[in-house]
Protein backbone atom coordinates (compact mmCIF):
# COMPACT_ATOMS: atom_id res chain seq x y z
CA UNK A 1 0.00 0.00 0.00
CA UNK A 2 1.27 3.44 -0.91
CA UNK A 3 1.63 5.46 2.31
CA UNK A 4 2.94 8.55 0.57
CA UNK A 5 0.06 10.87 -0.37
CA UNK A 6 2.42 13.15 -2.27
CA UNK A 7 3.66 10.75 -4.97
CA UNK A 8 0.92 11.50 -7.52
CA UNK A 9 1.93 14.51 -9.68
CA UNK A 10 -1.66 15.75 -9.73
CA UNK A 11 -2.39 15.66 -5.99
CA UNK A 12 -1.49 17.96 -3.11
CA UNK A 13 2.25 17.74 -3.69
CA UNK A 14 3.04 20.85 -1.68
CA UNK A 15 3.55 19.80 1.94
CA UNK A 16 2.62 23.29 3.12
CA UNK A 17 -0.72 22.93 1.38
CA UNK A 18 -1.23 19.55 3.03
CA UNK A 19 -0.45 21.14 6.37
CA UNK A 20 -3.00 23.80 5.51
CA UNK A 21 -5.83 21.30 4.89
CA UNK A 22 -4.81 19.52 8.09
CA UNK A 23 -5.50 22.76 9.95
CA UNK A 24 -9.00 23.20 8.54
CA UNK A 25 -11.97 22.45 10.85
CA UNK A 26 -13.68 20.25 8.22
CA UNK A 27 -13.08 16.73 6.91
CA UNK A 28 -11.43 16.67 3.47
CA UNK A 29 -10.44 13.90 1.07
CA UNK A 30 -9.42 13.31 -2.52
CA UNK A 31 -10.34 10.17 -4.42
CA UNK A 32 -9.69 8.99 -7.95
CA UNK A 33 -12.72 8.77 -10.22
CA UNK A 34 -12.23 4.99 -10.12
CA UNK A 35 -12.59 5.04 -6.34
CA UNK A 36 -9.19 4.93 -4.61
CA UNK A 37 -8.58 7.46 -1.83
CA UNK A 38 -5.47 9.50 -2.64
CA UNK A 39 -5.30 11.43 0.62
CA UNK A 40 -7.39 12.88 3.40
CA UNK A 41 -6.91 15.01 6.49
CA UNK A 42 -7.00 13.83 10.08
CA UNK A 43 -10.57 14.99 10.71
CA UNK A 44 -11.80 12.79 7.86
CA UNK A 45 -10.10 9.69 9.26
CA UNK A 46 -11.38 10.44 12.78
CA UNK A 47 -14.93 11.06 11.54
CA UNK A 48 -14.99 7.63 9.87
CA UNK A 49 -13.32 5.82 12.76
CA UNK A 50 -9.90 5.15 11.23
CA UNK A 51 -6.67 5.39 13.20
CA UNK A 52 -4.78 7.56 10.71
CA UNK A 53 -4.81 9.14 7.28
CA UNK A 54 -2.28 6.58 6.06
CA UNK A 55 -4.79 3.80 6.77
CA UNK A 56 -7.15 5.36 4.22
CA UNK A 57 -4.66 5.95 1.39
CA UNK A 58 -5.54 3.57 -1.50
CA UNK A 59 -8.65 2.52 0.44
CA UNK A 60 -11.67 1.82 -1.84
CA UNK A 61 -13.99 4.70 -1.00
CA UNK A 62 -17.05 2.71 -2.12
CA UNK A 63 -16.75 0.80 1.18
CA UNK A 64 -17.52 4.06 2.99
CA UNK A 65 -20.97 4.43 1.42
CA UNK A 66 -24.03 3.02 3.16
CA UNK A 67 -25.62 2.62 -0.28
CA UNK A 68 -23.02 1.93 -2.98
CA UNK A 69 -25.31 3.48 -5.61
CA UNK A 70 -24.91 6.84 -3.88
CA UNK A 71 -21.25 6.97 -4.96
CA UNK A 72 -22.25 6.47 -8.59
CA UNK A 73 -24.84 9.23 -8.37
CA UNK A 74 -22.38 11.56 -6.60
CA UNK A 75 -19.63 11.00 -9.18
CA UNK A 76 -22.04 11.29 -12.11
CA UNK A 77 -23.55 14.50 -10.75
CA UNK A 78 -20.11 16.03 -10.10
CA UNK A 79 -18.93 15.08 -13.60
CA UNK A 80 -22.08 16.48 -15.19
CA UNK A 81 -22.30 19.69 -13.18
CA UNK A 82 -18.66 20.20 -12.25
CA UNK A 83 -19.53 20.31 -8.56
CA UNK A 84 -22.23 19.45 -6.03
CA UNK A 85 -22.94 21.44 -2.88
CA UNK A 86 -24.20 20.26 0.54
CA UNK A 87 -25.36 16.87 -0.68
CA UNK A 88 -26.63 14.69 2.22
CA UNK A 89 -25.15 11.19 1.92
CA UNK A 90 -25.21 8.22 4.30
CA UNK A 91 -21.78 6.69 5.09
CA UNK A 92 -20.52 3.77 7.16
CA UNK A 93 -17.71 4.11 9.70
CA UNK A 94 -14.97 1.51 10.10
CA UNK A 95 -16.93 -0.14 12.92
CA UNK A 96 -20.12 -0.33 10.83
CA UNK A 97 -21.88 2.64 12.42
CA UNK A 98 -23.98 4.68 10.00
CA UNK A 99 -23.44 8.44 9.81
CA UNK A 100 -24.92 11.18 7.65
CA UNK A 101 -22.68 13.78 6.05
CA UNK A 102 -23.24 16.90 3.99
CA UNK A 103 -20.84 16.60 1.04
CA UNK A 104 -19.56 19.39 -1.18
CA UNK A 105 -17.50 17.96 -4.03
CA UNK A 106 -15.69 19.22 -7.12
CA UNK A 107 -14.25 17.34 -10.09
CA UNK A 108 -10.54 17.91 -10.80
CA UNK A 109 -9.54 17.83 -14.47
CA UNK A 110 -6.13 17.74 -16.13
CA UNK A 111 -5.00 20.05 -18.95
CA UNK A 112 -6.77 17.84 -21.50
CA UNK A 113 -10.07 18.09 -19.60
CA UNK A 114 -9.89 14.46 -18.45
CA UNK A 115 -11.51 13.91 -15.04
CA UNK A 116 -8.87 12.71 -12.57
CA UNK A 117 -10.10 13.21 -9.03
CA UNK A 118 -12.99 14.16 -6.85
CA UNK A 119 -12.16 16.61 -4.07
CA UNK A 120 -14.73 16.67 -1.29
CA UNK A 121 -15.45 18.44 1.99
CA UNK A 122 -17.54 16.56 4.58
CA UNK A 123 -19.62 17.88 7.44
CA UNK A 124 -21.35 15.36 9.70
CA UNK A 125 -25.08 16.01 10.02
CA UNK A 126 -26.16 12.83 11.83
CA UNK A 127 -27.53 14.99 14.65
CA UNK A 128 -29.93 16.63 12.17
CA UNK A 129 -31.36 13.36 10.84
CA UNK A 130 -33.46 10.57 12.35
CA UNK A 131 -34.01 8.05 9.56
CA UNK A 132 -35.81 5.50 11.75
CA UNK A 133 -39.18 5.83 10.06
CA UNK A 134 -40.70 2.71 11.75
CA UNK A 135 -42.40 1.71 8.49
CA UNK A 136 -45.18 4.28 8.84
CA UNK A 137 -48.13 3.28 6.63
CA UNK A 138 -50.61 5.41 4.74
CA UNK A 139 -54.11 5.56 6.17
CA UNK A 140 -57.17 4.31 4.29
CA UNK A 141 -58.27 7.82 3.25
CA UNK A 142 -54.93 8.56 1.59
CA UNK A 143 -54.90 5.08 0.11
CA UNK A 144 -58.14 5.77 -1.77
CA UNK A 145 -57.05 9.12 -3.24
CA UNK A 146 -56.67 9.52 -7.00
CA UNK A 147 -53.38 11.39 -6.56
CA UNK A 148 -50.24 9.30 -6.20
CA UNK A 149 -49.01 9.38 -2.59
CA UNK A 150 -45.53 8.08 -1.73
CA UNK A 151 -43.71 8.04 1.60
CA UNK A 152 -40.01 7.42 1.15
CA UNK A 153 -36.95 7.32 3.37
CA UNK A 154 -34.17 9.89 3.31
CA UNK A 155 -32.10 7.53 1.15
CA UNK A 156 -34.96 7.26 -1.37
CA UNK A 157 -36.36 3.85 -0.40
CA UNK A 158 -40.14 3.56 -0.67
CA UNK A 159 -41.79 3.23 2.76
CA UNK A 160 -45.35 3.09 1.46
CA UNK A 161 -47.33 3.97 -1.65
CA UNK A 162 -51.09 4.23 -2.18
CA UNK A 163 -53.15 2.18 -4.63
CA UNK A 164 -53.03 4.88 -7.34
CA UNK A 165 -49.24 4.82 -7.24
CA UNK A 166 -48.86 1.04 -7.33
CA UNK A 167 -51.42 0.76 -10.15
CA UNK A 168 -49.61 3.42 -12.18
CA UNK A 169 -46.30 1.59 -11.76
CA UNK A 170 -47.91 -1.77 -12.51
CA UNK A 171 -46.61 -3.56 -9.41
CA UNK A 172 -48.17 -4.93 -6.24
CA UNK A 173 -47.77 -2.63 -3.29
CA UNK A 174 -45.62 -5.13 -1.38
CA UNK A 175 -43.29 -5.41 -4.37
CA UNK A 176 -42.56 -1.68 -4.17
CA UNK A 177 -42.07 -1.20 -0.42
CA UNK A 178 -38.38 -1.17 0.46
CA UNK A 179 -37.26 -0.62 -3.13
CA UNK A 180 -35.28 2.53 -4.06
CA UNK A 181 -37.53 5.00 -5.87
CA UNK A 182 -34.60 5.80 -8.18
CA UNK A 183 -34.88 2.29 -9.68
CA UNK A 184 -38.11 3.42 -11.37
CA UNK A 185 -36.74 6.76 -12.60
CA UNK A 186 -35.79 6.95 -16.31
CA UNK A 187 -32.10 6.27 -16.88
CA UNK A 188 -31.12 9.79 -17.96
CA UNK A 189 -32.57 11.33 -14.77
CA UNK A 190 -31.08 8.91 -12.23
CA UNK A 191 -27.89 10.88 -11.74
CA UNK A 192 -29.99 13.90 -10.77
CA UNK A 193 -32.22 11.99 -8.35
CA UNK A 194 -29.69 12.35 -5.55
CA UNK A 195 -29.85 16.12 -6.08
CA UNK A 196 -33.65 15.85 -5.90
CA UNK A 197 -33.29 14.24 -2.45
CA UNK A 198 -30.64 16.79 -1.49
CA UNK A 199 -32.95 19.73 -2.24
CA UNK A 200 -35.68 18.20 -0.08
CA UNK A 201 -33.29 17.68 2.84
CA UNK A 202 -31.77 21.17 2.53
CA UNK A 203 -34.89 23.21 1.82
CA UNK A 204 -37.55 21.06 3.47
CA UNK A 205 -39.65 20.72 0.31
CA UNK A 206 -39.32 20.33 -3.42
CA UNK A 207 -41.49 20.66 -6.49
CA UNK A 208 -40.55 19.20 -9.83
CA UNK A 209 -41.20 16.60 -12.49
CA UNK A 210 -39.75 13.09 -12.38
CA UNK A 211 -40.10 10.69 -15.28
CA UNK A 212 -40.99 7.21 -14.03
CA UNK A 213 -40.97 3.91 -15.94
CA UNK A 214 -43.78 1.44 -15.21
CA UNK A 215 -43.58 -2.36 -15.37
CA UNK A 216 -44.44 -2.36 -19.10
CA UNK A 217 -41.68 0.13 -19.94
CA UNK A 218 -44.05 3.07 -20.46
CA UNK A 219 -42.78 6.44 -19.22
CA UNK A 220 -45.00 8.57 -16.95
CA UNK A 221 -44.14 12.18 -16.17
CA UNK A 222 -45.08 12.85 -12.54
CA UNK A 223 -45.35 16.33 -11.06
CA UNK A 224 -44.09 15.92 -7.47
CA UNK A 225 -44.76 18.07 -4.44
CA UNK A 226 -42.64 16.77 -1.57
CA UNK A 227 -42.16 17.81 2.03
CA UNK A 228 -39.59 16.76 4.61
CA UNK A 229 -41.15 15.29 7.74
CA UNK A 230 -39.28 15.96 10.98
CA UNK A 231 -39.59 14.43 14.42
CA UNK A 232 -38.14 16.22 17.44
CA UNK A 233 -36.40 18.60 15.06
CA UNK A 234 -34.68 15.82 13.09
CA UNK A 235 -35.37 14.89 9.45
CA UNK A 236 -37.15 11.54 9.41
CA UNK A 237 -38.81 10.81 6.06
CA UNK A 238 -40.19 12.41 2.91
CA UNK A 239 -43.84 12.58 1.92
CA UNK A 240 -44.69 13.13 -1.71
CA UNK A 241 -47.87 13.85 -3.66
CA UNK A 242 -47.66 13.35 -7.39
CA UNK A 243 -49.95 13.84 -10.37
CA UNK A 244 -49.46 12.11 -13.70
CA UNK A 245 -48.97 14.98 -16.15
CA UNK A 246 -47.88 12.79 -19.08
CA UNK A 247 -50.85 13.84 -21.21
CA UNK A 248 -50.31 17.51 -20.40
CA UNK A 249 -46.65 17.30 -21.41
CA UNK A 250 -47.60 15.42 -24.59
CA UNK A 251 -50.08 18.17 -25.48
CA UNK A 252 -47.46 20.85 -24.72
CA UNK A 253 -44.94 19.14 -27.00
CA UNK A 254 -47.58 18.72 -29.69
CA UNK A 255 -48.55 22.38 -29.42
CA UNK A 256 -44.87 23.40 -29.55
CA UNK A 257 -44.34 21.31 -32.68
CA UNK A 258 -47.43 22.84 -34.30
CA UNK A 259 -46.22 26.35 -33.47
CA UNK A 260 -42.77 25.50 -34.85
CA UNK A 261 -44.33 24.07 -38.03
CA UNK A 262 -46.55 27.13 -38.38
CA UNK A 263 -43.46 29.34 -38.11
CA UNK A 264 -41.68 27.31 -40.77
CA UNK A 265 -44.76 27.43 -43.04
CA UNK A 266 -45.10 31.20 -42.68
CA UNK A 267 -41.41 31.73 -43.36
CA UNK A 268 -41.48 29.28 -46.29
CA UNK A 269 -44.54 31.02 -47.79
CA UNK A 270 -42.87 34.41 -47.53
CA UNK A 271 -39.62 33.17 -49.09
CA UNK A 272 -41.48 31.40 -51.91
CA UNK A 273 -43.49 34.54 -52.66
CA UNK A 274 -40.37 36.71 -52.78
CA UNK A 275 -38.54 34.22 -55.02
CA UNK A 276 -41.46 33.76 -57.41
CA UNK A 277 -41.53 37.38 -58.48
CA UNK A 278 -37.94 37.70 -59.84
CA UNK A 279 -38.04 34.13 -61.19
CA UNK A 280 -41.18 34.92 -63.21
CA UNK A 281 -39.59 38.05 -64.68
CA UNK A 282 -36.35 36.19 -65.52
CA UNK A 283 -38.26 33.27 -67.05
CA UNK A 284 -40.39 35.55 -69.25
CA UNK A 285 -37.41 37.59 -70.44
CA UNK A 286 -35.44 34.42 -71.17
CA UNK A 287 -38.30 32.99 -73.25
CA UNK A 288 -38.34 36.20 -75.31
CA UNK A 289 -34.58 35.98 -75.86
CA UNK A 290 -34.80 32.30 -76.89
CA UNK A 291 -37.58 33.09 -79.36
CA UNK A 292 -35.53 35.89 -80.88
CA UNK A 293 -32.35 33.94 -81.72
CA UNK A 294 -31.80 31.01 -84.10
CA UNK A 295 -31.73 27.55 -82.59
CA UNK A 296 -28.36 26.88 -84.21
CA UNK A 297 -26.86 29.87 -82.42
CA UNK A 298 -23.94 29.01 -80.11
CA UNK A 299 -25.77 30.73 -77.19
CA UNK A 300 -29.13 29.00 -77.71
CA UNK A 301 -28.13 25.76 -75.92
CA UNK A 302 -26.61 27.67 -73.05
CA UNK A 303 -29.72 29.79 -72.57
CA UNK A 304 -31.88 26.67 -72.79
CA UNK A 305 -29.90 25.12 -69.92
CA UNK A 306 -30.42 28.29 -67.89
CA UNK A 307 -34.16 28.03 -68.58
CA UNK A 308 -34.24 24.43 -67.28
CA UNK A 309 -32.47 25.49 -64.08
CA UNK A 310 -35.03 28.28 -63.62
CA UNK A 311 -37.79 25.70 -64.00
CA UNK A 312 -36.14 23.67 -61.22
CA UNK A 313 -36.07 26.76 -59.03
CA UNK A 314 -39.79 27.24 -59.70
CA UNK A 315 -40.44 23.65 -58.56
CA UNK A 316 -38.45 24.23 -55.39
CA UNK A 317 -40.39 27.40 -54.56
CA UNK A 318 -43.67 25.49 -55.06
CA UNK A 319 -42.44 22.86 -52.58
CA UNK A 320 -41.38 25.52 -50.10
CA UNK A 321 -44.78 27.22 -50.34
CA UNK A 322 -46.68 23.98 -49.68
CA UNK A 323 -44.64 22.54 -46.75
CA UNK A 324 -46.92 20.64 -44.34
CA UNK A 325 -44.28 18.49 -42.68
CA UNK A 326 -40.53 18.38 -42.92
CA UNK A 327 -37.29 16.72 -41.82
CA UNK A 328 -34.00 18.38 -40.99
CA UNK A 329 -30.48 17.40 -42.03
CA UNK A 330 -27.03 18.34 -40.74
CA UNK A 331 -25.39 21.11 -42.71
CA UNK A 332 -22.08 22.65 -41.58
CA UNK A 333 -20.70 23.89 -38.24
CA UNK A 334 -23.48 22.11 -36.34
CA UNK A 335 -26.24 23.92 -38.26
CA UNK A 336 -29.31 21.89 -39.23
CA UNK A 337 -31.46 22.81 -42.22
CA UNK A 338 -34.79 21.71 -43.69
CA UNK A 339 -34.45 18.86 -46.21
CA UNK A 340 -36.45 20.30 -49.12
CA UNK A 341 -36.38 16.99 -51.00
CA UNK A 342 -38.15 15.21 -48.11
CA UNK A 343 -40.55 18.07 -47.29
CA UNK A 344 -44.18 17.53 -48.21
Amino acid sequence: MNNNPFQNPYDFSDRKYFEFIESLPVAIYRTTIEGKIVLCNRLFSVMLGFDSCEELVDYPDIKLYNNVKDRGYLISSALMLGRVVDLPVSFVKKDGTQIWCSVTAKTVFDDEETALFLDAVFREISGEIDDKHDGEKLDCVVDSMNDIIINFALNGEIIDINNSGSQMLGYLRNELIGKPLVDYVVQNQRDLFILFLSDILKIGKHEGILSIVDSSGMVHHLEFNTVLVKKNGKAQQIKGVARDVTERIRQQKERSLKEKLQGVQEMAGGVAHKLNQPLTVISNLLSEVLNSIPQDSMNFNKLEKVQKQIEKLNEITKKIASVKKYEVIDYVAGVRIVDIDKAS
